[in-house]
């Protein structure tokens, strides 16, 4: 009898035990903040008006940080973090859901919202916003994006002028356009931006400001800009072939480029075949792979209009070999090798009706593959070829 008595006993403390212990998650999911939404705005992707608001004057509200919507808060998260609306009165926020947050006997109305780049969202109440774009500082009120790949620079008219790059908020300046007159950039998208009650177009840029630095990217009023390709290369440490206008502005950038010295050297040893734009293109799209895809794969272009084109592998082979060695060096290795080849510079001299295609990439520090870090990177080519009269 004792025996079971005492079983008991034991059974009955572990059931009390384990009630206990469960008790306490119950307890804490009890503590939750549970989220009801009770509207969620189609346009809040597209941060358009109907769904744009700031901050009330002299609100002491604040936007809750939470990062992700979620239908259940922790008790101990919901408050953790904040971003009180009254240091944030240049921010328009942009609602994605309307929402009843309960916590025990109470609830109250929210919206959970983000600003213009999502890095601060979370929930606020509804009486703390009034609707529309913050009337403070610079406000994007409209955008149209432009699916096209187009080239625009500077106007002639601006390149003596301030002409700057800004952030979202047109709070930073990110460059200015008067000290890289030879820029080209793409074009993302337009928008109209609001200051003191007065719309003004401004195009968003991408693009690299002298061809070697890291990709630029922001904000410039439309009225600086034009489209198509920028045929001045002034301060431009190197030149994509694509953005060449003609052969005038291709023959200037070799002759004037300051990375362009061993391309100098190359052209006067074929004193009577004038560089060419387009057997240039040729010979750097179908002889070499420094212009090949980021996945290393060649992209060759038509030869119409040229014959009897003649490339230079084994010399090729060699320069990329020798990268690293001086302009002299190269250029005796150069001569070596075409006199091999039977291109004595009696022969040279004496050719006629040849056009030249080069390209030439020295060993220079730029954007490299798809992360963009910068990196010395050398490619070389040249081909000689008759254009079609």
């Amino acid at each position: 009898m004792k025996k079971i008595i005492k079983f008991i006993g034991v059974m009955l403390a572990f059931a009390t035990l384990a009630i206990v212990a469960n008790s306490q998650p119950a307890q804490a999911a009890h503590n939750n903040y549970r989220v009801k939404t009770l509207k969620t705005y189609k346009n809040y992707t597209n941060y358009t008006e109907d769904v744009a608001f700031y901050a009330k004057p002299n609100t002491q509200a604040s936007v809750w940080n939470n990062q992700y919507f979620d239908k259940s808060i922790k008790a101990n998260a919901f408050y953790k973090k904040g971003y009180k609306l009254a240091s944030h009165k240049a921010t328009t926020w942009f609602v994605e859901k309307k929402v009843r947050i309960y916590h025990k006997l109470k609830s109250a109305t929210y919206y959970y919202v983000a600003n213009r780049t999502g890095h601060m969202q979370g929930y606020v109440r509804t009486n703390a916003l009034r609707r529309g774009f913050s009337p403070y500082g610079y406000q994007i009120i409209s955008t149209k994006w432009y699916n096209k790949y187009d080239y625009f620079h500077v106007k002639d008219s601006y390149k003596a002028k301030n002409v700057y790059v800004w952030n979202y908020t047109h709070t930073t300046k990110r460059a200015n356009l008067k000290d890289y007159p030879g820029a080209v950039f793409n074009k993302t998208h337009t928008v109209v931006m609001r200051h003191n009650g007065k719309d003004t177009k401004y195009v968003y840029l991408v693009g690299t400001l002298n061809g070697t630095t890291k990709g630029t990217r922001g904000y410039v009023a439309e009225s600086a800009i034009t489209g198509g390709l920028n045929p001045d290369h002034t301060g431009m440490n190197y030149v994509d072939m694509r953005y060449f206008v003609n052969n005038t502005d291709f023959n200037h950038y070799l002759q004037t480029g300051k990375n362009q010295k061993l391309a100098r050297e190359i052209t006067k040893l074929f004193p009577n075949s004038q560089p060419d734009l387009g057997l240039s293109k040729i010979a750097a799209y179908n002889y070499d792979s420094f212009d090949n895809d980021v996945d290393g794969d060649p992209n060759p272009i038509s030869t119409e209009g040229y014959t009897d084109i003649k490339a230079f592998p084994a010399l090729q082979k060699w320069l990329y070999t020798n990268h690293k060695s001086s302009n002299a060096t190269k250029i005796a290795g150069i001569k070596k090798l075409l006199d091999k080849e039977g291109y004595t510079d009696s022969k040279r001299a004496s050719m006629s009706g040849y056009k030249l295609g080069i390209q030439i990439v020295n060993n220079i520090v730029m954007p490299s593959g798809e992360s963009g870090d910068l990196a010395s990177r050398y490619g070389y080519v040249f081909i000689l070829g008759r254009a079609d009269n």
